[in-house]
């Protein structure tokens, strides 16, 4: 059984912080690679299979496909995106998955591309997996601090990057100057048991 976890996109738009860690609502239709399609109105509830959950099949997955589908709903949550999974052919059900995605946001307060990856493992008692997304924000990393959700933390000092626990148990922010700009680096882990 899954156990739901507390990552990036698993809670409703809460307006720019939202979309600092794609924590929105699901805006647009996704599509895939494998030619898996998923069309999910605003306010409306996701198809029975999702994108991930229709890729991970293709490719014999059963041991971590409702982990990798969970992850993959949350990264992609308010995005339209193009994903890539990937499994290890001779044995799907006993090694990592791995899903790449691209997304596009057009959202009030954030329109623009991003990245992600999802990466899930079978474990002795289930699976366990983790996410990363990667925002590219033209505001400052001072000012995207603010934006961050109530409850968040400076943890770390990494080189000179921050590091954010986030508030909410929503895992944590690298936040990456570029010039004038942020890039906003999201990473979340979840688990779920058999």
């Amino acid at each position: 059984m899954l156990a739901p976890p507390r990552i990036p996109g698993h809670s409703s738009a809460r307006g720019l912080a939202a979309l600092v860690l794609a924590m929105v609502t699901a805006l647009a239709a996704a599509t895939t690679d494998a030619r898996a399609q998923s069309t999910a109105p605003a306010g409306q509830p996701r198809p029975a299979v999702t994108v991930f959950q229709g890729q991970a099949a293709q490719l014999g997955v059963k041991s971590c496909a409702g982990l990798i589908a969970q992850l993959g709903d949350s990264l992609t949550q308010g995005a339209r995106f193009t994903a890539n999974t990937q499994a290890q052919k001779n044995a799907p059900n006993d090694h990592a998955v791995q899903a790449v995605a691209g997304l596009a946001y057009d959202a009030p307060g954030y329109q623009g591309k991003a990245a992600g990856i999802v990466f899930t493992a079978p474990t002795r008692t289930g699976c366990e997996g983790n996410l990363v997304r990667v925002a590219p924000f033209t505001q400052s990393c001072r000012d995207v601090v603010r934006l961050l959700p109530k409850g968040s933390a400076l943890t770390a000092d990494l080189s000179g990057t921050p590091l954010y626990t986030l508030g909410g148990n929503q895992g944590q922010a690298l936040l990456v100057p570029s010039g004038s700009a942020c890039v906003v680096v999201t990473v979340a882990s979840a688990m779920a048991s058999q």
